[in-house]
């Protein structure tokens, strides 16, 4: 969705400078301001969309078999070009999120879990592609509510204040 939100934009900047080549009764001030308005109007919904769908998360990772409040998790969103952005972070530091689409929003570390994250960086960083340390204010959205895998309950359940629905 961000690619072709992207592309649209793209797109429609290409086709500016057809507006106003050839004869026609429309007035320059006319094709101007149909210019202005095709290119606000795509790049406004390209920024819309890249912000409603920055946070959104594609895929988490665990580093352990076993899932707690200090397990590593590779938390993988997307850029505005729709290029991974993986970020390291520990259910310890998810909170509930306050602002719309996001579900989570990350935590100041402790001491020790920042120590323990730059370790797991030096390890990782390579291996699955470059990885970032989620920083205190990144947000996340992902599906916490429904039918969930057995992996994604054990996570909200480890990160503090989330509460998940027991699927009857």
């Amino acid at each position: 969705m961000k690619l072709a939100s992207v592309a649209s934009l793209v797109g429609a900047s290409a086709a500016i400078p057809f507006f106003f080549l050839g004869d026609s009764d429309v007035p320059q001030a006319a094709r101007t301001i149909l210019a202005v308005t095709t290119l606000g109007m795509t790049g406004s919904s390209t920024a819309i969309v890249a912000w409603a769908l920055k946070p959104y998360v594609t895929a988490i990772r665990t580093l352990d078999d076993a899932i707690g409040p200090q397990t590593p998790l590779l938390v993988d969103t997307m850029t505005l070009l729709a290029q991974r952005r993986r970020r390291l972070v520990f259910p310890e530091q998810l909170a509930p999120a306050t602002l719309p689409l996001t579900s989570w929003m990350v935590r100041e570390p402790s001491d020790e879990l920042a120590a323990k994250a730059q370790e797991i960086l030096s390890l990782v960083n390579g291996r699955t592609g470059k990885v970032a340390v989620a920083r205190a204010g990144d947000v996340f959205y992902a599906h916490t509510q429904g039918e969930l895998g057995t992996e994604m309950q054990q996570i909200i359940a480890a990160s503090p204040c989330q509460h998940t629905q027991k699927a009857d």
